[in-house]
């Protein structure tokens, strides 16, 4: 087949794809949130840690500040201040049944602004979850919400933008409505991986997995010169790392489609159109979870495990598992794609043999302690001192669960207990009670349960409440556990005043507050013993107060307590003159 052969019938694959999906969603109804070009740091769809990106991340030059603008009349529906996620975030619901997001906010406009104000007075709190009525707060077209921000759980000054269907809450592509970003880069396939599925199964006479080092470029990816053949035996599946690009921008966002042919027949494919928002957790059996851990590189693989409800997949046949087992040569060929159609495509060959296996790796020593728990079943495992309940389709697929006791490290209440393994990710929260031994009955309720770090490094605080003799808790990560105690307050450092300070010449009050090991569990500020409102920064371990008329011309008295999770108490006072 010719060159340009193949491109038209690449172009006539991927095209009508496109046009279905962009066919559903209005393409003139929406304007820019913002005045000046979009250029993305984040895609929808891409990995994130732990999750599937709902939106897209839209730059704003490394600052904060830059205009919002509400994309459509309609009404604002909720606003949510919070020290984690999205921040402060602002939602409108449009008559055309849409609802956009804008998080990461610093600021919202004036009316909002004010009634978010005086609920976080009214509460006492910092945080909170605000939802509104169709009249309340109406908004016309190009109206300015808000001003871009670096609040919440971001990792740096942007507009992280949603568009969901209101009335079915998923998240759809904000691209398909018509947003158009300079794009003419095709996107990058850095790694192929082709992984043995069962123990019967081989890739180049290995039961485990090979990697495949690439040449060429765009529509000419290849392996490099002796690699090109891969000898398979039984079932495989497969896997690569791709990453897209954007013209005047050097960040690796996600690609929008990838599909996997063979012999020329399409065997998998899926594209990044819409998910619901619990549904993004599913990303952790899309990628080779092992891999991401170990290497911290995501691959994305065809495999469909049982417990996998994307609803990004298309055209998967068999689980994206496949047999090779006919004495030929197959060809192989990915093709990955971004929503402006510019596409990369890898093109290699298996060669199938009945051969067997002549490595297969060393299978530990099945004890008594372990078990089979199924991915669609209630799992309950007891041993002394530890009760461990995972709820049906909490796994990803069956499990032979693993389990290990050792002593009791660094002054711990328990023995540390191996919860399976590090690298077997889990889409929802399991139980986790452990019975703590040895220690003063004064230090009750100072205990918690904490997750050891595999590399030894800073205990990963857990919780649990006392349920009669045992710490009980929800974790989501297999690990090693075991049991702490925390008699240490949090810290408070001052970064601009101290004690006796006149603040007539500054705008806030900032402070550090850090903790040990249970982690911060709530704060509170007053002046003159009335409390203000002081945003919470947990990824800079800052709170702020904006000095406003809660601080009375003269002398003033300020007060900050700050307690962890285990009732340790920090309280910092000053007297500061304004």
């Amino acid at each position: 087949m010719s060159f340009i052969k193949k491109i038209l019938s690449l172009v006539l694959i991927v095209q009508p794809m496109l046009l279905a999906s962009q066919n559903k969603y209005p393409t003139d109804y929406f304007g820019s949130p913002i005045d000046f070009p979009i250029s993305l740091s984040g895609t929808f769809g891409e990995l994130r840690n732990g999750h599937l990106h709902s939106g897209i991340d839209i730059r704003t030059q490394g600052v904060e500040g830059k205009p919002i603008k509400a994309i459509a009349d309609g009404w604002v529906s909720r606003v949510v201040v919070s020290p984690t996620g999205y921040g402060k975030a602002i939602y409108i619901d449009h008559p055309n049944g849409y609802t956009s997001l804008y998080g990461h906010c610093q600021s919202f406009y004036q009316a909002i602004e004010k009634y978010v104000n005086t609920e976080q007075y009214r509460n006492e709190s910092f945080a909170v979850d605000l939802k509104f009525t169709k009249n309340e707060f109406p908004v016309k077209k190009g109206q300015l919400i808000a001003k871009s921000g670096n609040s919440g759980s971001s990792g740096g000054p942007h507009i992280h933008f949603e568009i969901r269907d209101t009335k079915e809450k998923t998240t759809i592509n904000p691209l398909f409505f018509g947003y158009k970003i300079k794009d003419y880069t095709r996107p990058q396939i850095k790694r192929l991986l082709i992984y043995p599925y069962g123990p019967n199964s081989s890739v180049n006479g290995k039961n485990i997995f090979h990697e495949v080092a690439l040449a060429g470029w765009g529509l000419n990816l290849h392996p490099k010169p002796g690699q090109d053949t891969i000898n398979v035996c039984g079932k495989v599946y497969f896997g690569i790392e791709a990453f897209d690009r954007h013209n005047d921008s050097q960040m690796d966002n996600g690609v929008f489609s990838i599909k996997l042919m063979i012999d020329s027949v399409l065997m998998y494919s899926h594209k990044m159109e819409k998910f619901d928002f619990e549904e993004s957790r599913q990303m952790l059996a899309l990628v080779d979870y092992p891999y991401l851990i170990k290497n911290k590189k995501r691959i994305q693989r065809s495999i469909i495990l049982p417990n996998n409800e994307l609803p990004i997949y298309k055209n998967v046949k068999h689980r994206g598992i496949y047999r090779f087992d006919k004495s030929k040569i197959y060809q192989v060929k990915y093709v990955v794609g971004d929503i402006e159609g510019n596409e990369s495509v890898l093109t290699f060959h298996i060669k199938g043999n009945n051969d067997g296996v002549s490595f297969i790796p060393k299978i530990p020593f099945i004890t008594k302690n372990e078990t089979i728990m199924r991915w669609d079943s209630h799992n309950v495992f007891k041993r002394e001192g530890i009760l461990i309940e995972i709820p049906k389709k909490a796994l990803f697929d069956t499990l032979h669960f693993k389990f290990s006791i050792d002593k009791p490290q660094n002054g711990g209440f328990s023995p540390v207990y191996h919860i399976h393994d590090p690298y077997t990710p889990l889409l929802k929260s399991y139980k986790l009670a452990i019975k703590p031994t040895g220690f003063d009955p004064a230090l009750r309720n100072k205990l918690l349960i904490v997750k050891l770090d595999t590399k030894n490094e800073k205990p990963i605080p857990a919780g649990g409440k006392w349920d009669g003799k045992f710490l009980t808790t929800n974790v989501r990560e297999f690990g090693s556990y075991t049991v702490l105690a925390d008699t240490k307050p949090p810290t408070i450092k001052p970064a601009n005043i101290q004690n006796g300070k006149n603040i007539s010449g500054q705008g806030s009050i900032r402070i550090t507050v850090t903790d040990d090991l249970a982690g911060i569990e709530t704060f509170r500020a007053t002046m003159n013993g009335k409390w203000i409102l002081m945003d919470w920064d947990p990824k800079r371990n800052l709170l702020e107060y904006k000095i406003d008329e809660h601080t009375k011309k003269g002398k003033n008295t300020f007060r900050l307590s700050v307690v962890d999770t285990r009732g340790n108490e920090a309280v910092y006072e000053a007297t500061l003159y304004r």
